[in-house]
């Protein structure tokens, strides 16, 4: 719905974003934003990631690889045997 799309700015300035928008990008309190305009009304706002974030980001990402690639598989549903040792030739 459009309406909820609808802030307002106080007397400081201040508009609250929405929630939707807040929950969307990660938006957390303390977090940096860019703000610029285009010139014809259009308000552009650009969440700031900072290195040590994206240091971050990276290692949880590598992380979570590395466990996808370590995982040890179990047996399929119905089978006593581990899927590696049935899938061995004869």
């Amino acid at each position: 719905m459009v309406s909820e799309l609808i802030t307002d700015i106080d007397d400081n300035g201040r508009v609250q974003l929405p929630l939707a928008i807040r929950y969307g990008l990660h938006l957390m309190p303390g977090d940096k934003i860019a703000v610029d305009h285009l010139g014809d009304g259009t308000i552009i706002l650009k969440k700031i990631i900072e290195r040590s974030q994206v240091a971050e980001e990276i290692d949880r990402a590598r992380g979570r690889r590395q466990q996808t690639k370590h995982s040890t598989s179990s047996p399929a549903k119905g089978y006593s045997r581990p899927l590696q040792i049935l899938a061995q030739p004869r």
